[in-house]
């Protein structure tokens, strides 16, 4: 049962999230329409090493805390733009700073974070260049966000949860995770103060999403995901624990779920489920796609194990990459 994506949500769901603490899928930084493709300028360039002019860094974007996009990004005269690779619109960010790297797979990968998000590189550049100056330097503080207000009528916001849980996407999710007896409804009083996107509450079998305050269509899909997650993690904990067995820690420590398993494997949920779906009618070679797994597992480790379990499941027994992925050595808690 290989689902496409879900129809894109009413224009007013592209709105921001606030900067105190943002618990769930929103680094506290927002990105801004591109405003130019050109390259940089030959007066910029004399400031930033002309040798970054026209620079394309290949890489992989992960924006608010989503998924990683492959694509490349472009030093520009107003900043960096992000080009994906399949034709998605551009994304441009102001500042950029070196985050950590990580030498997982034996090979170094770069990861910098930009205005709302991470990007990931094995061939940096320029881009180390560019953070050593003042004008692509993060350390001046965040942006200040635009603020999703709070509707006096939400049901607005009510219909767009209700039509993602709806959905055949949440199909899918519901033949994986299980589905919970409540209908779903939004983030209440205190969700809200506390930064919460989304909520699963075990003693109801309840689910709760915040539309209104989510960047788009793949942050409702993620957190409907990431919040079903919870509720099979506390149905399923015997074989969760047995599947978690060897998967290192979230290297990065702004990421969500970083210094919490909870949390953490709710994340690989979510992001094994975008992987399945996204490869799911792909045109890439299985080689390729096997690749955009090793970025996606570099970013939320225990991703590849999630993915391996949940494409023996119904919903993926004829996805392309079946045969692929349960190649090789199956546990037992794999296959029961």
């Amino acid at each position: 049962m290989l689902l496409g994506l879900a129809p894109s949500l009413l224009a007013a769901l592209a709105l921001a999230a606030p900067s105190l603490r943002l618990a769930g899928y929103a680094p506290p930084r927002s990105f801004v329409p591109a405003d130019t493709l050109r390259p940089r300028s030959s007066e910029s360039a004399s400031s930033h090493g002309a040798e970054a002019v026209d620079a394309a860094i290949p890489g992989y974007l992960s924006p608010w805390g989503l998924p990683p996009v492959p694509g490349r990004i472009v030093l520009t005269d107003s900043g960096l733009v992000f080009h994906a690779s399949e034709g998605r619109a551009s994304t441009r960010a102001s500042s950029v700073s070196l985050a950590y790297v990580d030498a997982e797979d034996g090979r170094q990968h770069y990861l910098f974070r930009l205005d709302a998000g991470v990007f990931e590189t094995e061939a940096p550049g320029p881009l180390l260049e560019a953070i050593a100056e003042p004008g692509w330097s993060s350390d001046a503080g965040p942006a200040v966000p635009n603020r999703a207000p709070v509707p006096s009528d939400s049901a607005s916001w009510l219909r767009a949860a209700r039509r993602i849980a709806g959905s055949r996407y949440a199909d899918t999710l519901y033949l994986l995770l299980g589905k919970p007896r409540a209908a779903v409804g939004l983030i209440g009083a205190r969700g809200r103060a506390a930064g919460r996107l989304g909520e699963y509450v075990s003693v109801r079998d309840s689910l709760a999403l915040d539309p209104a305050r989510m960047t788009g269509e793949g942050q409702l899909r993620h957190a409907l995901a990431h919040e079903l997650g919870h509720r099979w993690q506390a149905r399923a904990r015997p074989q969760l624990a047995t599947l978690w067995t060897g998967v290192r820690a979230i290297p990065d420590s702004k990421r969500y779920g970083y210094g919490s398993v909870s949390e953490h494997q709710a994340e690989a949920i979510a992001f094994a489920i975008s992987f399945l779906q996204t490869t799911a009618a792909t045109a890439e070679s299985s080689a390729g796609a096997l690749a955009l797994l090793d970025h996606y597992n570099l970013l939320v480790p225990g991703t590849r194990t999630m993915v391996r379990y949940f494409v023996l499941q119904a919903p993926y027994r004829n996805h392309p990459l079946h045969s692929r992925l349960t190649s090789g050595r199956i546990t037992y808690a794999l296959e029961k």
